[in-house]
């Protein structure tokens, strides 16, 4: 909790600016029929936050709800292009509002899913604080927007059995965020991962947790799964997750051999930074590589502490 609230502090101005400013590197939302009945809707015109759409016998499962209600109501025309079923139930898999910002458009499903973290990020004052923040860094269509928490909560693993669907969501131990879910359909063999996984592109780390988050992705992929659904990007297979791994495997490793020397948070950017950027140089958004160095930084630095 120190390294949180000490990572908030210091890097959440950096890290909104680079999340939430300009156009998707993407042009336009496109539809991917990952399997039967089951869509990823990725890219788009804003922020490129994926949200997938599960058709069952009793009605959809909608993951993810993009960043306000303009992308919220777009997915919305998509799904009935598809089905005029009813929308039963919505997963957050964390609380960053370019998943759960359009969760207005579908309160009416009564069901909005989330880890107990999820809603203590989004109800009362925190909320609102999370939307005002987003707001300030100039994301439009934000005006409209009322931030509506999860109110259905777990806290480790919860299981949905919903119109021959099984779905397992299960909470790692830290990660991306203090809250993320991953959604594992095994029979299956299906991770839809949320921002857990980044597909070759530089991922977000203002709240991270770097040791838990390479546990986390080992442990996806040990399990049985052979199409992986990332919170970002294309959709993959489980190489998407070993990536995203070895991304964070190697930051890690470059920061505390620049920590061991005794070096400053500077010199450990100006030192690990064009490593990085050399071997990713094919992924998007290498601009974000100093401040995941500096949030690296600031992690183990405390640990080397205690």
């Amino acid at each position: 909790m120190i390294i949180n609230k000490i990572g908030r502090v210091l890097l959440a101005g950096v890290f909104c600016v680079l999340i939430f400013a300009g156009p998707a590197w993407a042009e336009g939302m496109k539809t991917v029929r990952v399997l039967e009945n089951i869509y990823t809707i990725v890219h788009g015109e804003g922020i490129d936050s994926n949200t997938t759409f599960i058709i069952t016998e009793e009605g959809v499962v909608v993951i993810d709800t993009r960043v306000n209600t303009a992308e919220a109501e777009k997915v919305l025309e998509i799904i009935r292009e598809h089905t005029d079923k009813p929308i039963i139930c919505v997963i957050n898999t964390h609380y960053h509002g370019d998943h759960t910002f359009g969760n207005q458009l579908f309160r009416d499903t009564h069901s909005i899913i989330a880890h107990e973290n999820v809603r203590k990020a989004l109800v009362g004052p925190a909320g609102q604080a999370h939307l005002e923040k987003v707001k300030s860094f100039g994301v439009s269509g934000l005006d409209a927007v009322k931030v509506v928490p999860p109110n259905v909560i777990y806290r480790d693993r919860m299981e949905l059995f919903l119109g021959g669907y099984h779905l397992m969501l299960m909470h790692p131990a830290g990660g991306h965020t203090d809250g993320d879910t991953y959604v594992y359909l095994k029979e299956l063999r299906l991770v839809i991962a949320g921002d857990l996984v980044f597909n070759k592109k530089i991922p977000y780390m203002g709240d991270a947790y770097l040791d838990e988050w390479i546990k986390a992705l080992q442990f996806i992929e040990d399990i049985d799964n052979e199409i992986v659904v990332p919170g970002h990007g294309d959709v993959g297979g489980k190489p998407v997750i070993i990536a995203m791994k070895h991304y964070l495997m190697s930051l890690r490793s470059l920061v505390q051999d620049q920590l061991s020397s005794g070096k400053s948070l500077k010199e450990t950017q100006d030192a690990v930074r064009p490593i990085l950027e050399e071997k990713y140089k094919d992924w998007a958004n290498l601009k974000w590589i100093d401040a995941n160095i500096q949030r690296a930084y600031l992690e183990y630095s405390l640990k080397n502490k205690s």
